[in-house]
């Protein structure tokens, strides 16, 4: 199992929270189901679907999982029944409600709808490396690590951890890499990339399928748009979208790994999540400093 999206935070050297410890903390805020009248339900379970440990273990890794169940009330089926209850009621007191008359029927809705509405389940992984000293999240947006990190912190307590940070500002680099066809010597420019106007927001050149070294995308640059998200492969190892923010989109290991991850025999699922967390936090460990030594 390969993370698809990365959110990474730095931890600090005094987090030394051992397996166990961890174990026991996350323990009490383990997953209950969602219960007829609750809009979610959020909890730890465990990321190795046959075993009953919170904290998966492998070496100096510690993958842990957070799944949220929540309750779906399509918009437009809350509004039909609000409409139809405000129309009896006012037909039923011979005048309009008012703004707050109808805030109180909608609430009323909602809470004879939810017991009745469909549910929906996601789970959010993470591993905390305690030799890289990294805690890396699977997530598109910072904001869903952080509500992983938020509820993690809760648990133990503390949690001193930051997103990674840079001397450089990485849209700026990057920028610089296609602007001079000058990328370093372990990365290679893939073929999708996303320009931003910083004179205009919200205007934005996306591309796709392009020669990210062509004289029309070096034209955007020369116009005063900048990188924001660029598409590259790393030591031929890994595939991944670098964003301006340092969150890492769509990674992906290349058919090298892919053929290396083959060679190893896995006898059952546990060996084989093993396996592949094994090659996934070995190739993103050594992925994680070569990307801070870009942008510093």
């Amino acid at each position: 199992m390969w993370f698809r999206n990365l959110c990474v935070f730095q931890l600090a050297d005094a987090f030394k929270l051992d397996a166990e410890q961890l174990e026991t903390a996350l323990q009490p805020g383990a997953f209950q189901p969602i219960g007829g009248h609750d809009p979610e339900s959020r909890g730890w379970v465990p990321p190795l679907p046959t075993s009953e440990q919170l904290v998966h273990v492998v070496g100096s890794k510690r993958m842990v999982c957070l799944q949220t169940q929540s309750r779906v009330l399509p918009p437009a089926v809350v509004r039909e029944n609000v409409d139809n209850r405000i129309d009896e009621r006012e037909q039923s007191m011979g005048r309009p409600l008012g703004r707050r008359e109808k805030a109180r029927l909608k609430e009323e809705v909602t809470l004879d709808l939810l017991p009745r509405a469909f549910t929906r389940s996601k789970r959010c992984y993470a591993y905390i490396d305690m030799e890289g000293r990294w805690l890396v999240v699977d997530a598109a947006t910072w904001r869903e690590a952080e509500i992983l990190t938020d509820d993690l912190r809760a648990m133990l307590g503390t949690l001193p951890i930051r997103p990674l940070q840079t001397d450089s500002a990485p849209h700026q680099v990057m920028t610089d890499w296609l602007a001079h066809d000058r990328f370093p010597s372990d990365v290679e420019p893939g073929e999708e990339a996303v320009f931003e106007d910083p004179r205009s927001e919200g205007a934005e050149v996306r591309c796709k399928r392009q020669d990210l070294r062509s004289g029309e995308i070096r034209g955007h640059i020369k116009a005063g748009k900048r990188v924001r998200r660029l598409a590259l492969t790393w030591d031929g190892r890994i595939n991944a979208v670098i964003d301006s923010d340092l969150s890492i989109k769509r990674i992906k290991p290349t058919d090298q790994v892919e053929t290396d991850a083959d060679d190893r025999e896995a006898e059952s699922q546990a060996e084989r999540f093993d396996a592949d967390f094994v090659m996934m936090s070995g190739e993103i460990g050594r992925f994680l400093p070569r990307l801070l030594t870009w942008f510093d």
